[in-house]
């Protein structure tokens, strides 16, 4: 579980302190079960506005607990998936924040968590497809071909209606680099 103040955030990005969110913490956790119609309203909210590719709710409620939700008292006003697409590679997915709860580092903030996740996990590498690198970018991820990631292509992309005219942009974060063993080579010169 991570916790951030949203009004902490918003006060250092824009210099000022919201009084009405001072003390409304957000919480980052696992998923459960009961969180799936709100995270199946997120995501649906933003794929007709072309930010998400579609989900069903039985697709999201049977892999619920891959996903971690930011959320406020009751609301989820957040969430990410990391879902695995071989045994090296996971995907960030369905990151996704609320309109109303934009611009305070919500969307940051479940990255981060999803990034941690994954590398408590032991994925090597991880994935998105995004129109928004940046927050990914600022995290270490790297801007790459789509045909980097012949896994995502393989499960994912080609029954997509946007295959080969995706205007989404393809980032990875290499996890295992740096560790030793496998493929890392650290401690060594």
């Amino acid at each position: 579980m991570i916790t951030m103040d949203a009004a902490h955030d918003r006060h250092a990005r824009h210099g000022t302190l919201d009084p009405a969110s001072a003390t409304a913490a957000v919480l980052i956790r696992q998923a459960r079960r009961p969180d799936a119609a709100a995270i199946d309203r997120l995501v649906t909210a933003n794929v007709g506005l072309g930010q998400l590719l579609p989900r069903t709710q039985e697709e999201i409620t049977r892999h619920v607990a891959r996903f971690l939700v930011a959320n406020r008292g009751e609301s989820v006003l957040g969430c990410g998936e990391l879902a695995p697409l071989s045994d090296t590679l996971s995907e960030v997915r369905s990151l996704v924040v609320d309109a109303g709860s934009r611009g305070v580092g919500i969307g940051s903030a479940v990255l981060a968590a999803l990034v941690s996740s994954a590398g408590r996990q032991g994925v090597q590498r991880l994935c998105a497809f995004t129109h928004v690198p940046r927050p990914f970018v600022t995290l270490g991820f790297s801007i790459v071909p789509h045909t980097w990631l012949p896994e995502k292509i393989m499960t994912n992309c080609q029954g997509c209606v946007w295959f080969r005219r995706c205007e989404q942009t393809a980032v990875v974060l290499e996890l295992d680099w740096g560790r030793s063993g496998h493929t890392g080579t650290a401690g060594t010169i």
